[in-house]
């Protein structure tokens, strides 16, 4: 009988031991309903999170309502905010100011003001920014370098 037994035995230990292919899985703990620990936050893109492109640019942009050209600054921040100054040269005294958010798209390097901003796009390009039409292509009517606005800080 005891011979039986270690038959069994034996060949349940051969029966587990032939499972291959299959790897082991890691065991989780699951926090209980309630717990309070914070959440984390998804990590920023490093192009998000690089002072490399944060920053002030400015530029004169071409102007469509027969102005000299529209003087620009935009200044964008680490929190995804931004500061844009727009004057028509020769037809406005001061410059009028915007403020508001900001989206990024890591694949396209591009920046996309909030609606306050009137939804303006930039590419993001080697310490400039380069306006972009409203679809994100570049803009038509003027030759690509009147678009550029300048890293200044």
């Amino acid at each position: 009988m005891k011979s039986i037994q270690l038959l069994c035995l034996i060949a349940a230990l051969a029966m587990i031991g032939c499972k291959d292919g299959e790897k082991p899985t890691a065991t989780q703990d699951i926090a209980p309903t309630g717990a309070t620990e914070p959440a984390m936050s998804p990590q920023m893109p490093p192009e998000k999170t690089s002072a490399a492109w944060m920053g002030k640019y400015a530029g004169v942009l071409p102007c469509w309502n027969e102005c000299k050209g529209l003087k620009t600054e935009i200044e964008v921040r680490n929190d995804s905010t931004y500061t844009l100054s727009s004057q028509a040269l020769g037809q406005e005294d001061k410059p009028r100011i915007f403020k508001g958010t900001f989206n990024f798209n890591t694949a396209k390097k591009t920046i996309t003001l909030d609606a306050e901003g009137d939804h303006l796009k930039f590419l993001v390009n080697d310490g400039m920014l380069k306006k972009l039409d409203k679809f994100g292509d570049p803009e038509q009517g003027a030759p690509q370098e009147k678009y550029l606005l300048k890293k200044v800080q």
